[in-house]
């Protein structure tokens, strides 16, 4: 059995981080501290409403996004970041890192 890092890696996280837009979501809603849906679907210029949808659901239920409900009701829903999506920002530095040093 191989001593690397990744065979110990967690097949769930894996399958959660590697769906497509998912580290894009983490990191815009992480740069905007608290995002609305269409924010963030403007500022991912290119996710159809359904997967964005989607994608916002499972992270929810994983527990890496907060839902926030405003004043208003659901016509006030904002993303923010919970503690444990903090935890993969360290992920999408280094693969930002790598992106750089491999052109």
């Amino acid at each position: 059995m191989s001593d690397s890092p990744l065979s110990r890696c967690s097949t769930q996280a894996l399958k959660i981080l590697a769906d497509y837009w998912v580290l894009r979501i983490i990191d815009e809603i992480h740069g905007a501290g608290d995002l609305r849906f269409s924010a963030l679907q403007r500022a991912l210029g290119g996710a159809s409403p359904a997967t964005l949808s989607n994608r916002l659901r499972c992270l929810e239920d994983e527990g890496l996004i907060r839902r926030n409900e405003g004043t208003e009701g659901k016509t006030s829903v904002s993303y923010s970041l919970s503690d444990r999506g903090q935890k993969v920002l360290p992920v999408i530095h280094a693969i930002n890192d790598f992106a750089e040093t491999a052109q």
